[in-house]
């Protein structure tokens, strides 16, 4: 038995050898390096150039908690760009919403705007025809951040690279001639665009300007000139790329969710009141924190990684502490973080997914271990439900997403003693820690930090389940939505196979994956 094992371990590794010999990394030799372009001379720049100078050294935020808000905000972003736009993503998909996207960006290179465009490679499975398309335009780059080698059988690609492959590119922000960003929690997809939301905080972006904007310009350019952007015709064939009529044109939708988009788009009106110096911009100091790309290739040293810039913050709450987190794993260190805050008498609170919305129950399994702890230190702990009109409570009508969308929770922001409020793309667990690649602002203002410390805790006993402990220590469910009044004894959404599941997975030591 020994023999043969060690027989199958020798033939995986020579197999595991032979592919990562066949599909190398391709060279970075003759790669252009590029940078941001400044511009002063766009109308948006010129715009914005005296009302930031009645505010020097701050930055104005307007946040975007609206899903068709913050979808119209990009697009309106693109069709006002006059010499640049950078983005970078970790999801793009090729359904409505990115198709219209990247149909605007094909008309803004039409034009004359410079589109560097950086995506992930980890979920393109299926988007190099489209991604081929539009690398091939004359104005338009695009760089897949640590890519597969092997573009065909995709999984094939984690029996030889898993260490590199486990790292990957998180971050999220669109920039316009230097002059406005949005940086925050969604990827470029319907399930982060939804137009039908009735949910808790389901996302989070922040359109900004003024101060911030050369350190946003600066973490692109590290990103895009770094070894691990490779540009895409190094990955991709040419001769795989959709045509770019389509492109420029995507098949018109006439689906509900299409109507929205173009009512939204329609109506929108962010960056013509931005341009017109009537966007009610909050002015305040804001700081961005970013991960160095070296972390995709585990090379960042441990006192720059975001996690530590970002702990002393945390670690600093005096009166209180808003956490909300869709994938919240805490592991040991953070679980030590909040349970400290709590029993020093910060009011900690954190919102997670139930079981029944979460998209990852992997996720879930490395969370629910963290409850008791948490719970018995005095941390307040909520976990969305489903709203009304989406996922049912019953398990067996439980379905499962990619990530994010409907009332399944994906934003990540927190707020520290209703004054720091920090709104990116950092999830409170070790993968957001360890090993992706993330960034956020931090923004310092009581007014914005109210508005969602207010808003969360205001809205909380209709959407979500307060977990407790009982008298005898056991886990209860406090359920109040829909005019409800109750107590679950049972965790909701589950069965006895999901618990089963659940307490197994949680027992594995697995959670630096999660």
């Amino acid at each position: 038995m020994l023999t043969s094992l060690i027989f199958l371990a020798g033939c995986f590794a020579l197999l595991a050898l032979a592919l990562w010999a066949a599909f190398p990394l391709p060279s970075l030799d003759g790669r252009r390096a590029s940078t941001a372009l400044a511009g002063q001379d766009t109308r948006i720049a010129a715009a914005i150039a005296p009302v930031a100078a009645r505010h020097p050294g701050t930055s104005g935020i307007y946040l975007l908690p609206d899903a068709l808000d913050a979808f119209a905000a990009r697009v309106e972003m693109i069709r006002t760009a006059e010499r640049s736009v950078d983005l970078q993503y970790y999801i793009w998909n090729n359904d409505l919403s990115g198709r219209i996207l990247l149909s605007e960006l094909v008309r803004a290179a039409d034009r004359g705007v410079r589109v560097r465009l950086l995506i992930d490679d980890n979920t393109t499975a299926g988007l190099d025809p489209m991604l081929a398309g539009a690398n091939a335009h004359p104005g338009i780059e695009v760089r897949l951040f640590n890519p597969l080698t092997l573009r065909r059988v995709r999984a094939a690609n984690y029996l030889f690279a898993f260490p590199r492959l486990n790292r990957r590119m998180h971050n999220k922000s669109l920039t316009i001639d230097g002059a406005v960003t949005i940086v925050g929690g969604r990827n470029v997809g319907d399930e982060y665009f939804g137009a039908e939301q009735d949910g808790l905080f389901i996302d989070m972006d922040a359109l900004a300007i003024g101060a911030v904007l050369p350190d946003v310009s600066a973490q692109f350019d590290r990103y895009w000139n770094s070894r691990s952007a490779y540009p895409a015709e190094l990955l991709i064939a040419a001769d795989r790329a959709k045509p770019m009529a389509i492109l420029r044109d995507p098949p018109e939708s006439n689906s509900t969710r299409g109507q929205q988009y173009r009512e939204a788009i329609a109506a929108t009106a962010f960056i013509r009141d931005a341009m017109a110096q009537t966007l009610n911009w909050q002015w305040t100091e804001v700081r961005l924190f970013s991960d160095d790309p070296a972390k995709a290739l585990g090379a960042e040293p441990p006192e720059s990684l975001l996690i530590n810039r970002l702990k002393p913050v945390i670690a600093g709450a005096e009166g209180s502490f808003d956490l909300v987190s869709g994938y919240f794993v805490p592991a040991g260190s953070g679980t030590e973080l909040l349970t400290g805050l709590a029993r020093r008498g910060v009011d900690t609170l954190v919102v997670t997914n139930s079981f029944a919305v979460t998209d990852v129950p992997l996720v879930h399994a490395g969370y629910v271990k963290k409850r008791q702890p948490l719970l018995e230190a005095g941390v307040q702990l909520f976990e969305v439900r489903p709203g009304a009109g989406g996922r049912s409570e019953d398990p067996s009508h439980s379905a499962t997403r990619f990530s994010g969308g409907g009332e399944s929770l994906h934003a990540k922001t927190f707020v520290v003693d209703r004054r720091l409020l920090f709104v990116g793309s950092f999830n409170f667990d070790p993968r957001s820690a360890e090993l992706n690649c993330e960034m956020g602002f931090l923004i310092d203002s009581p007014y914005l930090s109210g508005l969602v410390a207010d808003g969360l805790r205001e809205r909380l006993p209709e959407h979500s389940y307060a977990v407790a402990l009982s008298p005898e220590g056991e886990l209860q469910w406090g359920d109040t939505g829909g005019g409800r009044r109750g107590v679950l004894t049972t965790e909701p959404g589950t069965t006895a196979g999901n618990r089963t599941a659940v307490w197994l997975l949680s027992h594995l030591p697995i959670d630096w994956l999660l």
